[in-house]
């Protein structure tokens, strides 16, 4: 079977049948661009690895690369699956580029404080709070409504995540199972929220888009003076100063949602140069007595 028959006529249909929409627009981006033009005409049996190694080398980045691969592996592990490939190429090592290391720009606390304080009284004061006291995830964020926050137990509950796809909004479950949870609220959230909810009961982003929050928040930031980071990175600075104020890294993963405790250790653990001046301290200590 040619690889795009099977695209059209087995692999497409599953991923609409069981995929988020985010994803099927991603996969259908590396499939027009990258998959199709090298392998649709070429039978599924023929695609062995040296013709895959030429092809990831004419990428033009590591990270397009990468994740052209991830479906054209994904595509063919499916068809061993279904029966209708035989040859398991996708086993063996292949010549991926290498990607540079995603460091994302980060708050400190004290940074994190003004912009706190910057955005009092603003129309995304309350989402503000939530997303950088929660470690929430940007979808999460914005899915968030008044309805999810329980003031009189302190707590927030992540429910849903929304997410803007093709130009319209897509109300998606958590992304996984342990992303649904039960978060709890600083002090001195609580005491805020309780302050500016009156009586509200829509999105903590009210009726605006998620580019529009997003556009909104930025903007507020350049406007005010205020430290800014992608929305996205309010989560890795809340997991990142927890982490370095002495948070257990399992609690902290359990707050972040996720599934593997491996995951906050790469991305979030990060010792400052303080810490580990403190922990040639230690070691020095031992060796000297």
């Amino acid at each position: 079977m040619l690889l795009d028959e099977y695209w059209e006529a087995r692999f497409l249909p599953y991923c609409e049948a069981n995929l988020r929409e985010c994803t099927i627009v991603g996969y259908e981006s590396a499939w027009r661009l990258h998959i199709d033009p090298a392998f649709g005409h070429v039978d599924m049996a023929a695609i062995g690895v040296e013709d895959v190694d030429r092809w990831l080398a004419e990428f033009p980045t590591a990270g397009v690369a990468r994740k052209s691969w991830a479906l054209l592996r994904s595509m063919l592990r499916r068809a061993i699956r279904w029966g209708l490939l035989d040859t398991d190429i996708t086993r063996r090592e292949m010549t991926l580029p290498e990607r540079r290391r995603y460091e994302p720009v980060l708050l400190t606390i004290r940074q994190q404080r003004q912009l706190l304080r910057g955005f009092y009284g603003s129309p995304l004061e309350a989402w503000l709070i939530c997303a950088s006291c929660c470690g929430l995830r940007t979808e999460e964020g914005y899915g968030l409504e008044w309805s999810d926050i329980d003031l009189r137990r302190g707590v927030l509950h992540v429910e849903r995540g929304l997410q803007w796809i093709g130009g319209h909004e897509v109300v998606v479950p958590p992304k996984t199972e342990l992303s649904r949870r039960t978060l709890p609220l600083p002090r001195f959230a609580v005491k805020r929220l309780r302050e500016i909810r009156n009586g509200a009961k829509r999105r903590l982003i009210g009726t605006m888009t998620p580019p529009q929050a997003s556009r909104t928040y930025r903007s507020f930031c350049r406007r005010h003076a205020l430290p800014c980071v992608p929305p996205r990175n309010l989560r890795h600075s809340w997991a990142t100063n927890a982490l370095a104020a002495g948070a257990d890294i399992a609690v902290v993963s359990k707050m972040l949602g996720h599934s593997d405790i491996k995951t906050t250790a790469t991305y979030y653990l990060k010792p400052d140069i303080t810490a580990l001046r403190d922990a040639q301290r230690l070691f020095e200590r031992q060796l000297i007595n």
